[in-house]
């Protein structure tokens, strides 16, 4: 019998939820984005909170939610501040992804 491969995903990105009602213990903040959502009247939004309250979990499954999974990459650019900080992030990364034009589908704007 063949061993069972593990997978080298983590399990809390494995787990993670893809859509605004699966996020656990945000009852009243799942509310309100799920109406904005359904409304698609999307205002900027700013999360805060301590670590491991679902802030980063939240803000992914809007993306999912909006773009779907064929445009999800094109659309969307995660950055942990705690990795990626400094001109540097903001003079390469961002600002190439920035100069991406939204329908282009990965070609320079």
């Amino acid at each position: 019998m063949a061993p069972l491969l593990q997978s080298t995903q983590p399990w809390v990105e494995k787990y993670r939820p893809r859509q605004v009602k699966d996020v656990a213990h945000q009852d009243e903040v799942v509310r309100v984005l799920t109406n904005t959502l359904e409304t698609t009247n999307c205002p900027h939004m700013l999360f805060y909170g301590p670590p491991g309250t679902g802030k980063t979990t939240t803000a992914l499954a809007i993306a999912h939610q909006l773009y779907g999974p064929e445009l999800y990459k094109a659309r969307v650019l995660e950055l942990n501040a705690s990795d990626d900080r400094g001109i540097n992030v903001v003079r390469t990364k961002i600002k190439n992804f920035a100069a991406i034009a939204v329908g282009s589908a990965g070609r320079q704007g």
